[in-house]
């Protein structure tokens, strides 16, 4: 049972932890919903599939934002204490770092088992889910993309075109008019069309019954040509693929892989649980300041110490997917090295603490001799 302190401690913390969650959740997925709804005025996504995919985005945007949010819950409350004096009196009633460490990592634990659970078994199910839900909502975009009676541009202005109804996903009395890269105007009708996309997802209008007219504008010298069938390309480059095939991979079949893109997802699912443990050694050490201090300049240094380990992973995950890290070395370097730093910030603080624990004793020999 956790002590009166502990239980204090766990307290703060958590609900910093929680509240730092949502915030950066809510900025996130924000920013998320902007880029969607971008796409779908775009015609590139279906709207009704917005919701749906944000909802599925959380838990994969949980796992990156709880190691920083950790951190920040951490620097934030404990320097508030430190700032209030309350470490002080703990201190004075024989609560010294030890008891504050052993409220961290009671929180830390838990913390890393639930990013543990969800990095490995839940991101997986959903990233599948949520790759369904993407092609699903393109291809329904494909019919959503032109509405009766208006004109629309796509790509710039790059093609403007009409259609005059829709039914059944069948186009009627289509106009398309193109812009060629040496000045000619092109413009193509049809009485019917359909839409198709390629494995690529570039997208084309095939057209039956119809004409095409083209030349250059201010001249009469256009070319007409009839046709029962024609395909006119209407997306010059395909839709960026938001994901990649490994994260879909179930975890089961990770463990037992050599593949090099296998052993880098393998060990990125587990990056964020190691960091939380990590940050627990470190942060609090960090978070240490006299009564007077200013507690943000050390969450900047908190934060920097973040960027710098968010950034060696990233370059030991590009490594690892190219096979110039050994398997076996992994990531393991990148959290060795955020180890020894967090020892050394231990030694360093205890060594801090002998001394001034003996520099009364020296004050003391000083003025009886």
């Amino acid at each position: 049972m956790p002590s009166i302190i502990n239980r204090y401690l766990i307290r703060e913390i958590g609900l910093t932890l929680l509240a730092t969650v949502l915030v950066l959740l809510a900025i996130i997925l924000s920013h998320r919903l902007a880029g969607y709804l971008n796409k779908a005025a775009s015609g590139l996504l279906a709207r009704d599939s917005i919701f749906l995919l944000l909802s599925l985005q959380l838990v994969e945007v949980l796992i990156v934002l709880i190691p920083v949010a950790f951190l920040l819950s951490i620097m934030l409350t404990l320097g508030r204490l430190y700032r209030d004096h309350e470490m002080v009196a703990l201190a004075a009633c024989g609560q010294g770092p030890l008891s504050v460490y052993h409220a961290v990592f009671l929180l830390a634990v838990p913390v890393a088992l639930l990013t543990a659970g969800l990095s490995l078994f839940v991101v997986p199910a959903t990233m599948e889910w949520q790759f369904e839900v993407l092609n699903r909502a393109r291809k329904e975009a494909e019919i959503s993309m032109f509405t009766p009676g208006t004109f629309r541009e796509v790509l710039d202005g790059q093609y403007v075109v009409y259609i005059g109804a829709l039914e059944d996903r069948e186009l009627r009395d289509v106009f398309i008019q193109s812009r060629e890269p040496n000045g000619e105007l092109s413009i193509t009708t049809g009485e019917r069309g359909r839409q198709e996309s390629n494995a690529q997802g570039i997208r084309y209008i095939v057209l039956k019954n119809g004409y095409r007219y083209r030349g250059l504008p201010g001249r009469s010298d256009y070319d007409l040509l009839s046709f029962e069938q024609a395909t006119v390309r209407v997306d010059t480059r395909s839709p960026t693929e938001t994901w990649r095939h490994r994260e879909t991979v179930p975890t089961q079949k990770l463990l037992g892989s050599r593949e090099p893109l296998h052993v880098a997802e393998l060990q990125m699912r587990l990056n964020s649980p190691i960091q939380v443990v990590l940050i627990a050694l470190w942060a609090p050490l960090l978070a240490r300041a006299t009564p007077r201090e200013g507690r943000y300049g050390r969450v900047v240094a908190a934060m920097l110490i973040y960027t710098i380990h968010f950034n060696l992973v990233g370059v030991g995950e590009s490594w690892l997917s190219h096979g110039v890290v050994d398997a076996r070395l992994g990531l393991w370097w990148v959290h060795g090295i955020f180890l020894l730093f967090g020892l050394g910030l231990w030694f360093y603080h205890q060594a801090g603490i002998h001394i001034l624990r003996r520099f009364p004793r020296f004050l003391r020999r000083s003025r009886v001799s």
